[in-house]
């Protein structure tokens, strides 16, 4: 069979197109799925069925063509099985990634990144612009990631970047974006009530308890609202009257609007649109024997918060040639990132605003407190709350190949990854000497708050380095048996050091560059810690093939870590393990010569994996003890030390995951249509998470084994080229896929593991349930479900114990692609709906405290509170009765703020939906001059296209807003909570125009 060895740009799960480079874009054909050829572990090249676990490649047209600001975004929704979920909107938003669910419970569950060929992380792979990626692999069976040892246990994703051509004429490209962001959606608020505290309004409070709008005494007046600018008189005091009438001496520096609530949503109107500038630029060349190519891009951001802003520079050079039997690859990449934020508290503050609060006209405010006395002015916080970071990394990477004979060649692949971070945060602070009281004509209010000042440097130097030594072997045994061998010797280190303090109290303000501590009141936050890990592995890979129908693959790695017990004399070594796995991949039509018009491509595939991990931190098992609070800045006391709080079980085992997996792809009519199935199990035992002690110890957790788990899961996909003429045609692409993971047993007769702490909601490990486990405080219920309240003060009994409300993850998973292209003109879609989940809501909670919940203002709060639904309580007799009269939250307005904050912001349940959602999350078109127009003028080619990205969404019912489903306070398996302090969501509307020459 011949292969197709030019580029792939469109697999995804076995799908049937590909477009190869050089072709011209107005002739797109579909090519045989058994000639694709993908890039695997350790630069194994194979065809896509001949891979023996499940695998999906995503080409350079898909990661680029909606102007995803990175390439991990540039992935989500496009291979059944890999979730990404962006965490955190911010400028440099961060992404949860995970290949089919998770196989630890505190460690980390991020896939592994290899970047042509080598072991990269993370960091570098959201840094890369997604111009300079050719394809992505995503290793989805864990079979296909188990010669990385425990580094694959959660999978991999193999990156290959742009490399030179062979061409001997120079190829140049230049691709722009313009893109502009704005905020998606912010929480729903309650629009009758305004600003004020018991039912009064006092115009420098932070909640929405005030009169309602539709109050004769204030309806429609203009009132002065906040705190004003400054004191115009100079007699030391700031005049605010609590109704509204502001002192004339200070009404010239006040803010007045209608006591009405705004036509817009005022949080929705603070933020600006966000401006986003992307260009690279890409130069290939070479001759038969070489190639180099050179990709510079810069991008340049101005986030939806004034003044935050990201700045970055990439630069790629590759090259490589052939002299004799003498192959030498290379690539350099330096990434410079600049990036200064604000706190995103700020968000938290602007929620608590109500209705009618013109929060834009405090911009012009010197004051660090705007329309409330307690919560800082937000155009305060962008100018005086300052994180600034600069980070540069560079990362080397070399091969050189040496062919001893037709059968034997050596590959020595090395490289170096440097990275430098520098971090500065400041908060200039507001001194108490310049805060004025806040009186009325009547009383002393308050006093403005001072705020502490604070200063903190950090400078971090982390240094990777990475070698493999492989000898591969290829023989035909036969004519019709190939055998190919693999055997290697690999060798990790990492080098981190740490220098960072902090303080607060600064001296002289605005003074930050040529800082020491001498410019701080109160030092401290010393830390200067160094940090070694090394790794070592021999590995060896086996491939054989049958007659191009029956292929056989086998791995093996024994693997060292320095982070776990060597031998000792009394103990046995924990620090080396031995992985190994193995799979088949059968495709019978092949093997029997059948021969359909209709069956066109059947494959059946099937492996079994045994890989660990050991998630341990550099150290643990060592007894270390920690600097003490306070030290060592007082030269007056002693250095203090005391014990680490954390340690790790010196006994404690690595991770081992077991993996059996079973594929099956179709292909119909020529393969116009395929389905490709897949179901896994996957077992993790000897779980490593943390186990709380007693206080009395003066431990707070040791990392222990502690149990087992099971993850199974399945994805189908279907695909499809309904139309395909050399005018029009139509593709689409259908996943479904579904995961499950249960906690089998859990050590010392625990029943449960709460990954996280604080709050009223937690994320479990529940013995005998799914996993991840939303649990929370809940209301009390009888038997029949009703809640239960207190009869003396309406009160609903909330729960001692925090309940289960279910998984966080959703239930199945639907992703839709789709391209449709007439003559020049294209036109794409990618489509996701999650069915099910939970998660919780914290901006919820906190609009509950502050009375802009929505329910809240159902009823009139002036009659005190209202009659919880389905609510009763016990009678004298013992008996639950229905309760019809009794109130919650008291029988007048005054009661109401007291109830919401302090017994319906404790129930957890409150805050709980479902996490159901739909999205597009590309949606764009695209015109293309003809190779015949683009010659006319000069040109190989010329594009443009506008797009947009998260343009529609639709989420459940009972979230108005409240939060992304995917949005997470953080990264692994503690998602489905979401804090106050979260940006909301963006929608992008870009353009980008691509010259070639």
């Amino acid at each position: 069979m011949k292969k197709l060895t030019t580029s792939v740009l469109v697999v995804v799960l076995s799908s049937t197109f590909a477009l190869a480079s050089g072709q011209e874009r107005d002739t797109v054909k579909t090519t045989e799925i058994g000639e694709v050829i993908m890039t695997g572990a350790m630069n194994r090249k194979m065809k896509l069925d001949a891979q023996t676990s499940t695998a999906a490649v995503i080409g350079k047209d898909k990661l680029t063509q909606a102007g995803a600001p990175n390439a991990v975004a540039a992935l989500a929704s496009k291979v059944p099985g890999l979730t990404i979920n962006k965490t955190n909107s911010s400028i440099d938003g961060t992404y949860d990634i995970k290949i089919r669910g998770t196989r630890t419970l505190t460690g980390s569950t991020a896939p592994l990144i290899v970047i042509d060929g080598v072991i990269s992380n993370m960091t570098i792979f959201q840094s890369l612009p997604a111009d300079m990626i050719e394809s992505t692999t995503t290793l989805l069976g864990l079979q296909g990631a188990a010669l990385y040892g425990s580094q694959g246990v959660n999978g991999a994703i193999i990156v290959t970047t742009k490399k030179g051509s062979g061409n001997r004429k120079p190829r140049i490209s230049f691709n722009s974006n313009v893109e502009f962001d704005n905020v998606a959606f912010t929480p729903k608020r309650q629009q009758k009530y305004g600003q004020g505290w018991y039912g009064d309004r006092i115009h420098v409070e932070n909640g929405s308890w005030g009169p309602a709008f539709s109050d004769p005494a204030y309806a429609g007046q203009q009132l002065a609202i906040g705190v004003p600018f400054y004191d115009v008189n100079g007699d030391g005091f700031i005049f605010v009257n609590s109704d509204g009438d502001v002192p004339a001496q200070d009404a010239a520096a006040s803010i007045f609007a209608p006591y009405a609530a705004r036509s817009k949503d005022n949080a929705k109107e603070f933020f600006q649109t966000g401006l986003n500038f992307n260009n690279t630029l890409t130069i290939t060349g070479g001759s038969e024997g070489a190639y180099a190519g050179l990709s510079i891009n810069r991008q340049d951001r101005e986030f939806i918060v004034a003044d935050d802003k990201l700045k970055k520079t990439s630069v790629m050079f590759n090259g490589g040639f052939k002299l004799g039997r003498l192959t030498l690859d290379g690539t350099v990449t330096y990434i410079n990132r600049s990036i200064s934020t604000t706190t995103a508290d700020l968000y938290t503050n602007l929620l608590q605003s109500s209705p009618e609060i013109p929060i834009t006209q405090f911009e012009s405010s010197p004051h660090p407190y705007a329309w409330t006395m307690y919560y800082q002015n937000p155009y305060w916080t962008i100018k005086n709350i300052r994180n600034n970071s600069k980070v540069d990394m560079l990362n080397g990477t070399i091969s050189l190949g040496y062919k001893i004979n037709d059968h034997i060649s050596l590959v020595n692949t090395g490289s170096a990854q440097i990275t430098s971070t520098d971090v500065l945060n400041y908060n200039n602070g507001y001194s108490a000497a310049n805060a004025r009281p806040l009186v009325s004509n009547i009383n002393r209010i308050g006093v403005l708050n001072a705020i502490t000042s604070s200063l903190s440097q950090s400078n971090a130097i982390s240094r990777y380095f990475y070698n493999d030594l492989m000898a591969n072997f290829n023989y035909d045994f036969t004519k019709d048996i190939n055998f190919k061998l693999t055997l290697g010797y690999n060798v990790q280190q990492t080098e981190s050091k740490t220098t960072s303090v902090g303080g607060t109290g600064i001296k002289i303000p605005g003074i930050y560059q040529y800082w020491n501590l001498s410019n701080l009141t109160i030092p401290y936050n010393l830390n200067n810690r160094r940090f070694i890990d090394n790794k070592y592995a021999f590995f060896a890979n086996m491939d054989i093939s049958y007659k191009d129908y029956l292929f056989v693959n086998g791995t093996a790695r024994y693997e060292n870590t320095s982070k776990l017990r060597h031998n000792d004399v009394n103990v046995a070594s924990n620090s080396d393990y031995f992985y190994y796995s193995g799979g088949v991949s059968f495709m019978p039509l092949k093997a029997f010569n059948v021969e359909s018009d209709i069956l066109s491509r059947m494959v059946v595939k099937a492996s079994y994996t045994r890989v660990g991990n050991d998630p341990v931190t550099i150290f643990g098992i060592e007894d270390t003890v920690v600097l003490g609070t306070g030290y060592p800045f007082s030269s007056s006391l002693p250095l203090s030390f005391v014990n680490n709080q954390t340690p790790t079980d010196t006994n404690i085992r690595p991770e081992i995951v077991t993996s059996n997996d079973v594929s099956l792809g179709l292909g119909f009519l020529k393969n116009r249509i395929t389905l490709d199935a897949s179901f896994y199990i996957q077992t993790t035992k000897d779980l490593i998470t943390n186990q709380t002690t007693s206080s009395a110890s003066g431990l707070r957790f040791t990392p222990v084994n502690i149990g087992d788990i099971r993850n199974k899961g399945m994805e189908v996909t279907l695909g499809a080229t309904p139309i395909k003429g050399n005018d029009f045609s139509w593709d689409f692409n259908l996943a479904w896929s579904i995961n499950r993971t249960k906690v089998i047993e859990l050590a010392n007769g625990q029943d449960e593991v709460n990954l996280s702490t604080g709050g009223y909601a937690g994320i479990y490990a529940v013995k005998g349930q799914e996993f991840p486990m939303l649990k929370a405080t809940a209301y009390m219920r009888d038997e029949q479900g009703r809640i239960i309240i207190n009869p003396d003060n309406g009160n609903p009994y909330i729960t001692n114990n925090y309940v289960n409300f279910g998984r966080v993850t959703p239930n199945y998973t639907l992703a839709f692609n789709t391209n449709f292209k007439y003559k020049n003109f294209g036109l794409y879609a990618v489509l996701e709906y999650r069915n099910g989940g939970k998660i919780y809501s914290g901006a919820m909670q906190g609009l509950a405290f502050s009375g802009s919940l929505e329910q809240s203002a159902e009823y009139d709060r002036t009659q005190g509170g209202y009659i919880i639904p389905n609510s009763v309580y016990l009678n004298s007799a013992g008996q639950y009765v229905e309760n019809t009269s009794i109130k919650s939250g008291g029988e007048t307005y005054a009661d109401l703020p007291d109830y919401y904050g302090s017994v319906y912001s404790r129930i957890g349940e409150n805050f709980i939906m479902s996490g159901t959602a739909f999205r597009v999350r590309e949606l764009g078109l695209s015109y293309a001059l003809s190779s015949e127009t683009a010659r006319s003028i000069g040109l190989t080619g010329l594009s443009f296209s506008v797009y947009a990205r998260n343009p529609f969404y639709k989420f459940a019912k009972e979230n108005k807003g409240y939060a992304d489903p995917e949005a997470s306070f953080t990264t692994g398996n503690i998602s489905g909570i979401s804090n106050s302090n979260q940006y909301p969501s963006t929608r992008t509307v870009g353009f980008t125009t691509t010259i070639n020459f």
